[in-house]
C-alpha cells in the first residue's frame, strides 16, 4: 500500500481528511485556489466566519460541525465550507441518485462547470456506522501541483450524501483534523451508528484468546509481516503474550514476548509519563515556561517563545507543523541539542489551541528540557536517558527497554522491514532507523510486549503496578485529559490519543518507524489493554485490525476486522499496481544522465545521482541510498521514483523549466535540491 510514508512516520493517528484508511501516493496534486473558492468569487455567493466552533446543517437536516475560523456559504442546496487560509474547500450535498459515483459526478458538475479531471482510484470500503454503502474517488492532477481532490458519497435512507474535497496538500496537513471533523460528525437524521458504551467487557477466556491468536497470525500472513507480538492485560494480569513469525525474513529465528522492537511515538507515552513523576517530585509543573528551564530555547516566533510551556510541547496544541524531514535525510552527526537549536527556524502554522498539529522535534525538546531539569550535569541525551531509566524504567522492571542502538543490537531483537514493488517485505537496513535517535523523547526507544504490558498494568493501575506505587494518579490521569480536539469523537491529550470509540473511552498511542509499527491502547472503564509490535514500517492496518478484533471479542461488537483487512488488502495491490504501471524501473538514459551528479538543499543536505557496480541508479543520500525509478505521469511529468524499501513509493519532482530542480513537498514541507556538480 503506498502510503505517504514521509508525511506518516510516526504521525500514529493523525486525522485523514476523507473516509478511506487509503490515501494514494501522489493521490490529487494540484496548486492555486481550490475550485469551490474560485467558484464562489464567481458567483458572489454570500458567506460569513465563523466566530465559534458551531453545528451546522444542511437543507438536507443532516448536521455537522466545523470550526472557528472558517468560512461558511451556499450555492442552491449545497454547503461549502473553506479554511481560514482558504486552501481547502469541503462541499456538501444530498443526492437521490442511487448510483455513487453519479452521484459524485453531478456535485462536481453542479460547483464547477465542466469539471473533467480524469478518475485515479475509486474506492468501496466496508459500509460500517449506519451507512449501507460508501464509495469514495481520487481525482487525477498534474504533476507540478500540490492538490488533493476526493469525491465522497454515502449511501444511507435511500440518499447519497456526498461530500467534495479541494485543496492544496498543505492545506489539508495543516487543517486535517477541523477537516476530518466535518466529515466525521456529519450525521443524516436516523443514522444509528453501532453503539458498545455500557457494554461490559467479557473476561477472555481460551476460546476467545484463541480466536484472536489465530486472527493475528492469519492477518500478518497476509499483511507479509515478518514477525509481531502482542500483549494484552485484563484485571491486572497478562492474560495474553505471544510472538508470531520470524525476527527477520529469511532467518529462522522466531518471535517472542522477549523480542525488542523500535516502538515509535508510543515513547511519547513513556515520556509522558517521566515528565507526571517529575511533576511528583516538585522539580517543575506542567505549566513552567520551557525558557525558565531553558533560557537558550527558542522557536521562530519571539511570541510562542514566551508563550510555550511544558505541557504545550506534548499536548500537539501549539500550531507547530511536523518537520520530520530533517532527521529522515541529515542527521548524521546530529545531536538533540543541534534539534533543539533547529527550531529557532520554526513557527507555529496556526494558533495555540486552534486544531491539533503533530510535531516529533517539539515533544523532543520538551522530553529533553525536562529530563535536563532534574538531571542538569549532563548533555540532553545522557539526561533523558537517565531520566527515563531512573524515574519510569527500573521502577517498572523494564530492564530490557532501551534507545542504544548498540545494546538493542546485542540482545534479541526484531529487524526492520519495508514494502517491495511485488507488494511483499524486504529487510531494510537497521541503520537507517538511526536518524530519530537525535530526537528519542519522540520516537526512538525499543521494548517488548512483555514489558511494555507493565506499562498498560500502570495505567490501568492508575500509576500502581503490584501494589507498588510509582507516579502520582493526579498526575499520570492528567494526561488524560483533553488538550486539542481532533475530531468530535477524538482528542490529544498529554502524549495520549483520547478516543470515544463507539461509547467506549480509549487512551493509547501508536508508532511508525521507517521499518517498525506499534499500537499501545487501553479501556481504562473496561480494565483492558494491549500493546502490539511489528517489524515492518506502514503496517497501520495490522494495529487497526487487530484492535477491531479485540472489541469485537470483548463486547459482541459488529464483525468488521475481517471486511477491513481484505478492503486494504485489496486496495493496497491496487494502489501499488497502478503507481508501478506508470514506472521504468529502470531508467533511461537520458533521465538518468539529465540528473546524474551532486544536488544540495538547504535544509536537507546533499544527494548524489549515480550508478552502482551493476549499474543500477542509485540516490545517495549519504546516511542511505536506494535504487530508483523512472515514474512520467499521465500529463508527462518526470519523478525519480524510489524502489527499495523503506522508501518505496517515495518521489522527487524533477523540475520541467528553468533552473533543473528536485523537489520533495511532504504536508507543509517544501524542499528544493538544486545542482551543486
Amino acid at each position: 500500500m503506498a502510503a505517504l510514508l514521509f508525511a506518516t512516520t510516526f504521525a500514529c493517528g493523525s486525522a485523514p481528511p476523507p473516509e478511506s484508511a487509503v490515501r494514494a501516493k501522489d493521490a490529487s496534486r494540484t496548486g492555486g485556489a481550490s475550485t469551490a473558492t474560485a467558484t464562489a468569487t464567481a458567483m458572489g455567493t454570500a458567506e460569513k466566519q465563523l466566530t465559534a466552533d458551531e453545528t451546522l446543517s444542511t437543507d438536507d437536516g443532516a448536521t455537522f460541525q466545523a470550526a472557528r475560523g472558517w468560512f461558511v456559504s451556499k450555492r442552491g442546496a449545497m454547503t461549502v465550507l473553506q479554511t481560514p487560509e482558504k486552501e481547502v474547500s469541503i462541499a456538501l450535498v444530498t443526492s437521490t441518485e442511487p448510483d455513487a459515483e453519479k452521484a459524485i459526478t453531478a456535485a462536481w458538475e453542479n460547483l464547477s462547470k465542466g469539471f473533467s479531471r480524469p478518475v485515479k482510484q475509486r474506492m468501496t470500503p466496508p459500509a460500517r456506522d449506519g451507512w449501507t454503502s460508501i464509495t469514495q474517488i481520487v481525482y487525477e492532477t498534474k504533476t507540478d501541483e500540490t492538490r488533493v481532490v476526493i469525491g465522497l458519497a454515502r449511501a444511507e435512507g435511500g440518499k447519497q450524501h456526498v461530500m467534495l474535497f479541494d485543496g492544496t496538500e498543505s492545506g489539508f496537513d495543516r487543517r486535517g483534523a477541523q477537516i476530518g471533523t466535518i466529515q466525521s460528525s456529519y450525521k443524516p437524521k436516523g443514522l444509528a451508528a453501532e453503539a458498545l458504551g455500557g457494554r461490559e467487557a467479557h473476561d477472555l477466556d481460551s476460546a476467545r484468546l484463541a480466536a484472536f491468536a489465530s486472527f493475528a497470525e492469519s492477518a500478518r500472513d497476509a499483511l507479509t509481516i515478518p514477525g509481531t507480538a502482542v500483549a494484552i492485560v485484563q484485571h491486572g494480569k497478562v492474560v495474553f503474550a505471544k510472538g508470531f513469525g520470524v525476527r527477520e525474513k529469511g532467518k529462522p529465528e522466531l518471535v517472542t514476548p522477549k523480542t525488542l522492537f523500535m516502538i515509535g511515538s508510543t515513547t511519547k507515552s513513556l515520556t509522558t509519563i517521566m515528565m507526571a513523576k517529575l511533576v511528583d517530585e516538585g522539580v517543575f509543573d506542567w505549566d513552567t515556561p520551557m525558557t525558565k528551564l531553558m533560557p537558550e530555547f527558542a522557536l521562530g516566533d519571539a511570541s510562542a517563545t514566551e508563550k510555550i510551556t511544558l505541557r504545550h510541547t506534548v499536548c500537539a496544541c501549539t500550531g507547530m507543523p511536523r518537520q520530520d524531514m530533517a532527521f529522515l535525510f541529515e542527521y548524521a552527526g546530529s545531536t538533540p541539542e543541534k534539534r533543539v537549536a533547529s527550531l529557532r527556524q520554526a513557527k507555529p502554522t496556526t494558533g495555540f489551541g486552534e486544531t491539533f498539529q503533530y510535531s516529533n522535534m517539539l515533544v523532543a525538546a520538551g522530553g529533553y528540557v525536562a529530563a535536563h531539569a532534574a538531571a542538569p550535569g549532563k548533555a540532553l541525551g545522557p539526561a533523558y536517558d537517565e531520566t527515563l531509566r531512573s524515574r519510569v524504567l527500573e521502577p517498572l522492571g523494564m530492564r530490557s527497554t532501551t534507545s542504544d542502538l548498540a545494546t538493542v543490537r546485542r540482545a534479541e531483537h526484531a529487524s526492520p522491514h519495508g514494502l517491495t514493488p511485488e507488494g511483499g517485505s524486504a529487510l531494510s537496513p537497521l541503520g537507517t532507523e538511526e536518524g530519530v535517535f537525535a530526537i528519542r523523547p519522540a520516537g526512538a526507544v525499543w521494548s517488548n510486549v512483555e514489558e511494555m504490558a507493565r506499562v498498560l498494568a500502570l495505567e490501568l493501575g492508575k500509576g500502581s503496578v503490584d501494589g507498588k506505587h510509582i507516579v502520582s494518579e493526579k498526575n499520570l490521569l492528567l494526561r488524560r485529559e483533553p488538550q486539542v480536539k481532533i475530531t468530535e469523537k477524538m482528542a490529544y491529550g498529554i502524549g495520549l490519543f483520547l478516543e470515544d470509540d463507539h461509547g467506549l473511552p480509549v487512551a493509547g498511542h501508536g508508532g511508525n518507524n521507517l521499518g517498525f509499527t506499534s499500537d499501545f491502547f487501553f479501556l481504562p472503564k473496561s480494565d483492558v489493554g494491549m500493546v502490539v509490535l511489528s517489524n515492518k514500517g506502514g503496517a497501520n492496518t495490522y494495529r487497526r485490525v487487530l484492535r477491531r478484533k479485540l472489541v469485537e471479542l470483548l463486547f459482541d461488537a459488529n464483525p468488521e476486522a475481517e471486511p477491513l483487512l481484505r478492503f486494504a488488502l485489496e486496495q493496497g495491490k491496487k494502489s501499488l499496481a497502478g503507481d508501478l504501471a506508470l514506472v521504468e524501473r529502470r531508467p533511461s538514459a537520458a533521465f538518468f544522465t539529465s540528473l546524474a551528479g551532486t544536488w544540495s538543499s538547504p535544509e536537507l543536505g546533499t544527494i548524489t545521482i549515480r550508478r552502482d557496480a551493476k549499474g543500477t541508479a542509485i540516490l545517495d543520500a549519504g546516511e542511505w541510498n536506494t535504487a530508483f525509478g523512472e515514474k512520467t505521469e499521465k500529463d508527462g511529468g518526470k519523478k525519480l521514483y524510489m524502489l527499495d524499501p523503506p522508501w518505496l513509493g517515495e518521489t522527487l519532482v524533477v523540475g520541467s523549466s528553468g533552473e533543473p530542480t528536485l523537489t520533495l513537498e511532504s504536508g507543509q514541507e517544501k524542499h528544493v535540491f538544486r545542482r551543486t556538480k
